[in-house]
């Protein structure tokens, strides 16, 4: 099954609208169950030639799927010489999964990617995992937790993250626990409960009027990375909620958002600064 053809056919029909552009691979089939990665391609790229790679994972709290979420996200960064690939992974409302199966699913779509260098023109050790919610939990989750998925040569570590509207907390005091199969595992995959030392760079956003993740839960993730030395940053928007960086809620705050991530990915080295006219 694949996630496009969810119970909505106009979600579909605009999925694939969305997503007709980029070059669809099977990174995974898992009971007979298909997952895609959608990828698009700088114009004119040459396999031969290595790019930085940027991979999302769309949010909906690991239970509906939103595989063109980053669509436009995906073209941006395409335009600017990099791989982009938006991933579809198991949800509950589809494959009755739990969050330890989208996490494997993330990681298995990394490790696709870097394996499959070669053939994608993706740098393996240049690849940016980002994510909304959910999406963005799975992302610091591997960039965090320690038994990481390995397929060697290759682990599932990203080279940074970027994360909006984080779940950053999946104990019993956070929210979204019984998302999981087992309650030890939202303890054990939350990132509020993994910050060391030497975490890859961090790039956050949150509305401070987030009605379904608590802004202070992020605030506070946020300033314990900072304690331990981490290169984490979180840009916060007053008075706007959970959504406010898809373009169809804001395009305000979808460009600003966009231009954002742009900068840190210019930070880590990957592209050149963007030439205005």
């Amino acid at each position: 099954m694949n996630m496009l053809n969810k119970a909505n056919p106009l979600n579909g029909d605009r999925d694939r609208e969305l997503l007709k552009d980029a070059l669809c691979y099977t990174y995974k089939i898992e009971d007979n169950i298909e997952l895609s990665a959608h990828c698009f391609m700088p114009e004119g790229h040459d396999i031969n030639v290595l790019k930085p790679t940027i991979i999302f994972l769309h949010g909906g709290l690991w239970d509906v799927s939103i595989v063109a979420q980053f669509a436009a996200h995906c073209m941006h960064f395409a335009s600017r010489g990099m791989v982009a690939i938006a991933v579809e992974y198991r949800v509950s409302s589809i494959h009755n999964s739990t969050a330890e199966d989208s996490l494997e699913d993330a990681q298995a779509a990394m490790l696709w990617a870097k394996h499959n260098h070669n053939i994608m023109g993706i740098d393996p050790e240049q690849i940016i995992m980002a994510g909304a919610a959910s999406g963005a939990h799975m992302a610091l989750s591997m960039a965090m937790i320690p038994d990481i998925m390995v397929k060697e040569p290759y682990s599932a570590r990203p080279m940074a993250v970027i994360g909006i509207s984080p779940l950053v907390d999946t104990t019993k005091k956070g929210i979204e626990s019984e998302r999981f199969r087992d309650p030890l595992n939202a303890t054990k995959d939350s990132p509020s409960k993994n910050i060391k030392k030497k975490i890859v760079p961090t790039l956050l956003f949150h509305g401070k009027s987030d009605t379904i993740v608590p802004y202070e839960q992020v605030s506070k993730f946020a300033k314990a990375m900072k304690r331990k030395k981490n290169n984490c940053e979180l840009i916060d928007y007053e008075a706007v909620n959970h959504s406010f960086f898809n373009f169809n809620v804001s395009p305000k705050h979808f460009e600003i958002t966009l231009n954002s991530m742009d900068a840190f990915v210019v930070e880590l080295g990957c592209i050149e600064p963007m030439e205005y006219i």
